[in-house]
């Protein structure tokens, strides 16, 4: 009867699947078409728009801000219009920011898209998702979450085969900029067809009535605020976010400065990609195995070597160590965080936790011009990606301090006086 009641609320299988589907296509095609793809044709578009690598840095700087910055609006969106107005707008900016990608001639319109980029990719990102997700499988939770991530990274793995064969085929990026416009503002439009203009059953209540977390474990955002845990989270999201933008924009460029070929040098990104993909399925599998708090830890640990492998890439083996360990990270970091943020503070209240994270990632933004700023200055970006390791090993240590916070404690002595 429970299982009966659950399912009636969080609505028909097929129902979910299709939703689950078109949630994953926009990830997967936002993702692929901007962080990954970008820092494949940035060299074209460096030598046709006569950019330092400071100025096409920004690009990425500017999608980033915007993504961040408006990584709480959907969590006022969903309250107040639903799931259908927030993926329709979201994607609506998407598909707007990479047509103006297409026909940029200037750094004004460049930095445009951009910022029409990054409110779009939170408006159809990770904050509604899994807020959704988390309604319409509330007995797969981790799984489907870890599906959706996952999408993201094969977004990535596909989009820079795509540009290369853009660059090297039709000898144009312009050509992929409208390819993903189109993608990405039909997929927002069929989701927002479909969606239900709420996410459906509350997630822990799905939880209590199988036996899972109290209905107390939902803690309030002001609560969630003052845990150390919060913030250790954020500041690892932070520096792994600040690292995949860096990677993401400068690969290509590092490795080609190194004598690498071109052709490598995506395959490379590509390759990243696919063991980002890898690191999200297998960590949906295993997470309710080992736990959250473990998976984070081993990504912020991977990311520690893939990015001390990435400064001296220049052979096979070292661009192999890179790709397996840069991609593992970002790829568990970014699902086990959520995760764990879940599991730490309920879900309640997580459309605004995870945005807020969100929003104070957006320090992240910095990583490409401030990286291009340097390279400027010293001839290359070696120096870069070991500054990136550095930080990632102290941010790995600051996270093994980690534990699960116990409501009450830091808010006990207002609750006192409450009482």
């Amino acid at each position: 009867m429970v299982e009966a009641r659950i399912e009636q609320d969080t609505g028909p299988g097929l129902h979910r699947w299709v939703l689950l589907a078109l949630t994953c296509a926009v990830f997967g095609a936002s993702t692929g078409g901007t962080f990954s793809s970008l820092g494949v044709l940035l060299p074209a578009m460096i030598e046709d728009l006569g950019w330092s690598w400071a100025e096409a840095g920004l690009g990425f700087t500017v999608i980033a801000l915007l993504t961040g910055l408006s990584s709480t609006i959907p969590a006022t969106t969903i309250q107040r219009f639903g799931l259908r107005i927030t993926y329709f707008t979201g994607g609506i900016c998407l598909a707007a920011g990479f047509a103006i990608f297409s026909q940029t001639q200037g750094l004004v319109s460049y930095l445009v898209g951009g910022a029409l980029i990054g409110l779009g990719y939170s408006q159809t990102g990770a904050v509604p998702a899994v807020k959704a997700l988390s309604s319409w499988f509330s007995r797969r939770r981790s799984l489907v979450i870890g599906i959706f991530f996952t999408s993201g990274a094969v977004g990535s793995m596909i989009g820079p085969i795509a540009a290369s064969y853009a660059l090297s085929g039709l000898d144009s990026w312009r050509s992929y900029w409208i390819g993903v416009a189109v993608l990405t503002g039909l997929f927002s439009i069929l989701l927002a067809a479909v969606v239900s203009q709420k996410p459906g059953a509350d997630p822990d209540a799905a939880a209590l009535a199988l036996g899972g977390e109290a209905a107390d474990e939902n803690w309030t955002f002001a609560e969630v605020l003052r845990t150390p845990q919060y913030h250790i989270i954020i500041l690892a999201v932070t520096m792994t976010l600040l690292g995949a933008l860096t990677m993401n924009t400068w690969q290509v460029t590092h490795m080609q400065n190194m004598g690498v070929a071109a052709t490598i040098t995506a395959t490379a990104l590509s390759m990243h990609a696919l063991f980002n993909a890898a690191s999200r399925v297998v960590g949906g599998i295993i997470i309710d195995r080992v736990g959250a708090k473990l998976l984070f830890i081993v990504g912020l640990a991977s990311g520690v070597v893939g990015m001390a492998a990435l400064s001296v890439a220049d052979d096979p083996l070292l661009i192999l160590i890179y790709a397996i360990g840069d991609g593992v990270s970002f790829g568990i970091v970014t699902f086990a965080s959520s995760i764990l943020l879940l599991e730490y503070f309920g879900a309640r209240n997580n459309p605004m936790v995870l945005g807020f994270l969100n929003l104070l990632t957006t320090a992240g933004m910095i990583g490409p011009v401030a990286a291009g700023y340097l390279a400027d200055r010293v001839g290359g970006f070696f120096e870069v990606f070991v500054i990136l390791s550095g930080l990632m090993l102290l941010v790995f240590l600051l996270s093994l301090t980690l534990t699960k916070p116990v409501r009450g404690e830091r808010v006990a002595p207002t609750a006192k006086g409450l009482g």
